[in-house]
């Protein structure tokens, strides 16, 4: 059995700068990153462009390219490079990410398997891939979680009636589906958008779309009866924010670009939009490991699967040496946004703290041959 001084589990951004920075602080790790089934189900799969933060924009390198092109008088090259749009994506920092490790960091061990168990022991942690075993001090679970997809009642090709969430996927790519308001909200400006939910958060982000963007914003409950407060119900009114009802039953579309929905309710027929933001709460959190080895969750009322992990300033957990960054974990004290620099602050304060504990011990073994003078 293989052993390190970390082992991080998930392949999606959080368990790609907890290996980075582990990598960078000179610790041997194992980066057990998922198959191609884990890989598929992972939030990043869906965040189509990083736009929203300082630093993650195409203009950053982009400009610094056209000004050598411009310096070298390649013309053509300079108008190719100036037409293109380049997506900096987490598929494109993992990717990056991986080849920088196995170029720089012989140290790091990559594994692309899915973990299958997690074990506790005396001195640690057991984990084990599909094919290998490996041990370690401490543990950093960044396996995510998945939201729920609303489903559109239609015939398949074989003529049969079913619910069916895969429309969803092509206009998600195309990030016509949105799935965080603080992530992509800013897209939409004064575009019309649909909510697709039914409950209070649903309502809040229309709000939001309102008073952020200045957008005309409905709320598809797609066949749910609404569960909204009487306070927001009348903010709804207010803001002349409609609430359909009906169930989706098919897709108003444009070179396959998203133009709406078609209702099942004739009376309220189709409705037009550019953009739709679904919020349909949590389908899973992949805290399986956590829960094995007995780590505390939150939201109680809540099915096990739909629970995120507790976790302190440093992205412990309640059992020692065992950390959860990224969109499975949470706190008590204050709202943990599900956020790719989230994500990646909660990594690096993990691993120092990782790193911390190794040095020292280090150091104390060493020191015990001073004290014996």
């Amino acid at each position: 059995m293989e052993s390190y001084d970390l082992i991080i589990i998930g392949g999606g951004i959080g368990g790609a700068a907890s290996a980075f920075r582990a990598a960078q602080n000179g610790m041997a790790v194992a980066w057990v990153l998922g198959n191609k089934e884990t890989r598929a189900r992972s939030r990043s799969q869906w965040v189509y462009n990083l736009d929203n933060m300082i630093g993650f924009h195409e203009g950053v390198i982009k400009n610094q390219v056209l000004r050598t092109l411009k310096r070298g008088k390649q013309n053509a090259a300079y108008d190719l490079v100036s037409e293109q749009h380049y997506l900096i994506n987490n598929k494109g920092i993992i990717g990056n990410t991986i080849e920088r490790i196995e170029e720089e960091f012989p140290q790091v061990s990559l594994i692309h398997e899915a973990a299958v168990d997690v074990v506790k022991t005396d001195t640690g942690f057991e984990v084990k891939s599909e094919s290998q075993a490996m041990q370690a001090p401490a543990v950093i679970l960044a396996t995510g979680m998945m939201d729920s997809q609303p489903a559109i009642l239609k015939k398949n090709k074989k003529g049969e009636l079913r619910d069916d969430p895969s429309w969803i996927y092509p206009y998600a790519n195309k990030e016509k589906v949105l799935y965080c308001i603080r992530c992509e909200g800013h897209l939409t400006r004064e575009e019309r958008v649909g909510v697709i939910g039914s409950d209070d958060t649903a309502a809040e982000i229309a709000f939001l779309f309102k008073e952020r963007y200045k957008n005309e914003v409905c709320i598809l409950t797609n066949g749910e009866e609404p569960d909204i407060t009487p306070e927001r119900q009348f903010l709804l009114d207010h803001y002349d924010i409609p609430v359909y009802k009906s169930r989706i039953i098919d897709v108003v579309n444009e070179k396959k670009d998203l133009r709406g929905f078609q209702l099942q309710d004739e009376s309220e027929g189709k409705v037009y939009l550019k953009f739709a933001m679904v919020s349909l709460g949590i389908f899973n959190v992949y805290n399986e490991f956590a829960v094995k080895v007995g780590c505390d969750l939150m939201n109680k009322d809540k099915p096990v699967n739909q629970r995120y992990v507790r976790v302190d300033r440093i992205g412990e957990s309640s059992v020692s040496n065992f950390f959860v960054v990224g969109d499975a974990a949470s706190r008590d004290d204050e709202p943990m946004m599900k956020q790719v620099y989230t994500a990646q602050e909660y990594a690096v304060r993990a691993v120092d703290s990782i790193d911390r504990t190794r040095r020292q011990t280090q150091r104390q073994a060493i020191l015990k041959n001073f004290q014996a003078q």
